[in-house]
C-alpha cells in the first residue's frame, strides 16, 4: 500500500464526533474536486472507498446519498454525483471570493474544523510521494490551486505552484512544510510515520555512503599494495633490490616472501619488529626509489 493510501485510509476510518467537522471534511472534498452543473455536483475520486465515505456525508447533510459510478468512457477513477443547491452555490462562488473572505468561506465552526477541511482536500486531491525516495506533497486542484494557496498562506503555510499541461499543481517539497501541513490537518500518526520513514531512509543512505567509503578505501589500499609489489618484483628480476637501503631491502624481500599478508601481519614478521605505520612508510619509500631505479614515471 502506498504512503498516500495509508494516510487516506486513516482519514476515512477516523470517527468525527462533531457534525461541523464532518461538514468541513465534506466541503474540503467538494472544494478540491467538485464540479457544478446547475444544482448537480460531481466529483472524480481515486477509489470507491473515498466516494462511499463522501456519500455518507452527503446523505447526512443533504438528505440523500450520492450516486457512485464509473465513467462510460472507462478510466480508473470513480465518480460520485448528487443534487444540492447549497453545494452548487458553494462551488460557483469559489472564484468570486476575495483573500480576506477565504477563512469565512470555509465556514470553520470549531477549532477542529480547519483540520477536517484540510483532510477533505487531501483525501480528494492530495498525494505524498514515498519519503524514502523523494519527499513531496502535491495537490491536483486545477483551477482551485491559487485559491487553496491563498487559504494556506492565511494559516502560515507557503506552498509552491507548478503549472502543467494537465492542470496546476500545488506542492510542498521541504520536510518541515510537509510536516506543518499534516500538523494542521491533525494527522499526527501520519506525521510520526513520515518522520520515521524519512529517518530510516537517511540512515540507510548514511550507511551506504559509509560502506562505499570503506570499499573505496579498500580498493585504493589494494591497488597501492599491488603497485608496490609489482615494483619490488621488477627490482628483484633486474637484481636491483640490493641498491635499496638495507632496511628497505629487507622489507622488500619480506613482501616478496609474503605477498598476501596484510600490513599488520607483515610488520609482525619484520626483524626487528616495526609498527604498521612504519612499515607503510617503508613501502612508500620502496616505491619512490624503485621508480627511480627502474626509470618509471610517477603515478
Amino acid at each position: 500500500m502506498s504512503v498516500s493510501a495509508e494516510q487516506k485510509n486513516e482519514i476515512i476510518e477516523y470517527t468525527y464526533k462533531s457534525s461541523c467537522c464532518r461538514r468541513a471534511i465534506m466541503y474540503g472534498m467538494i472544494f478540491a474536486k467538485g464540479k457544478a452543473d446547475d444544482k448537480t455536483i460531481t466529483l472524480s475520486l481515486e477509489k470507491r472507498e473515498y466516494a462511499e465515505f463522501l456519500s455518507k456525508l452527503v446523505n447526512e447533510f443533504f438528505g440523500k446519498p450520492g450516486d457512485i459510478y464509473r465513467s462510460s468512457k472507462g478510466g480508473r477513477n470513480i465518480f460520485i454525483s448528487f443534487v444540492s443547491p447549497s453545494a452548487s452555490k458553494y462551488v460557483s462562488e469559489l472564484h468570486n471570493i476575495t483573500e480576506c473572505e477565504i477563512g469565512n468561506y470555509v465556514s470553520l465552526k470549531c477549532r477542529n474544523c480547519l483540520s477536517s477541511f484540510l483532510r477533505g482536500v487531501f483525501l480528494a486531491s492530495g498525494r505524498l510521494s514515498n519519503p524514502e525516495k523523494q519527499y513531496a506533497l502535491e495537490f491536483s486542484l486545477g483551477d482551485r490551486t491559487e485559491i487553496f494557496a491563498r487559504l494556506l498562506s492565511n494559516f502560515g503555510m507557503s506552498p509552491g505552484i507548478s503549472h502543467k499541461k494537465s492542470g496546476d499543481v500545488l506542492y510542498f517539497r521541504r520536510g518541515d512544510d510537509i510536516e506543518s501541513f499534516y500538523g494542521r490537518a491533525a494527522l499526527n500518526k501520519v506525521v510520526f510515520n513520515v518522520i520515521e520513514r524519512k529517518i530510516a531512509s537517511l540512515a540507510r543512505r548514511e550507511s551506504q555512503r559509509y560502506l562505499n567509503c570503506v570499499t573505496n578505501n579498500y580498493f585504493k589500499s589494494t591497488t597501492a599494495a599491488d603497485r608496490v609489489l609489482r615494483i619490488i618484483e621488477r627490482l628483484d628480476k633486474q637484481q636491483l633490490l640490493s641498491s635499496l637501503p638495507e632496511e628497505l631491502e629487507e622489507t622488500a624481500r619480506l613482501r616478496l616472501e609474503y605477498p598476501e599478508f596484510p600490513l599488520s601481519a607483515l610488520a609482525a614478521k619484520s626483524t626487528p619488529s616495526i609498527s604498521k605505520s612504519g612499515l607503510s612508510h617503508r613501502l612508500k619509500r620502496i616505491e619512490e626509489l624503485g621508480r627511480e631505479l627502474l626509470g618509471l614515471p610517477e603515478e
